[in-house]
């Protein structure tokens, strides 16, 4: 035989679970809550506040910045021009021109390299797709440039990044990039641990705006 359901009246249930006392001390929870993070906050505590740009939040080595075109123990690029990051590409902001290698081993190199960087939406596909491990990312979130002109990074501005010593190695599929080589030496900065949703952030350098020069290393 089927079981009657059992109806229940959420009003009724609701003002006989409730009471005088609790009605009263209820917002005095919330308020000793307040408090106590308002007091936290004031004798520093709690400390979540990031003081840009002296302080930076710690990025994870995963984070997809700016681009890095890697380069082989002689210091030609590890790219092979195989067209395979411009197709993934979903902005199509990459721009390639292949050559032929002097070397018979290599079949092709990138004679131009381009990458709009305000068309590029960072998504990393590039970096999935390529199967020589010759483009990577970097954790660089600040881009600035005072001309269009500086915001197409050709195949030198690509593997000669004075600005990376600050920011370091982002997204790469090779943690520990055991056969492509980077044009720079990464800088080991003080991570401090902060209470709240902000877990980490670092101390830097004021880090004025760079200017590119394809002529200096």
């Amino acid at each position: 035989m089927k079981k009657q359901a059992k109806v229940i009246n959420v009003s009724d249930r609701a003002a006989s679970d409730t009471s005088f006392a609790e009605g009263v001390l209820a917002p005095l929870v919330g308020m000793k809550l307040t408090m106590t993070r308002a007091i936290d906050n004031l004798t520093g505590k709690i400390d979540a506040t990031i003081r840009y740009p002296e302080e930076r939040r710690s990025y994870s080595d995963r984070y997809r910045g700016a681009h890095i075109l890697t380069s082989r123990e002689d210091g030609s690029p590890r790219c092979v021009a195989c067209y395979m990051c411009a197709t993934a590409c979903p902005a199509d902001c990459i721009y390639i021109e292949p050559a032929e290698h002097p070397d018979p081993l290599i079949e092709k190199y990138p004679a131009r390299f381009d990458i709009d960087m305000l068309r590029c939406v960072f998504c990393g596909f590039c970096v999935d797709a390529c199967p020589e491990e010759a483009i990577i990312m970097s954790r660089e979130t600040e881009i600035c440039a005072f001309a269009r002109e500086e915001t197409l990074w050709d195949i030198n501005r690509l593997m000669h990044r004075p600005e990376l010593p600050e920011f370091g190695l982002g997204y790469r599929p090779n943690q520990e990039l055991v056969d492509s080589k980077v044009m720079f030496v990464p800088r080991e900065k003080l991570v401090k641990k902060m209470a709240g949703r902000i877990t980490l952030k670092e101390d830097v350098k004021m880090i004025p705006h760079v200017t590119f020069d394809p002529n200096k290393d």
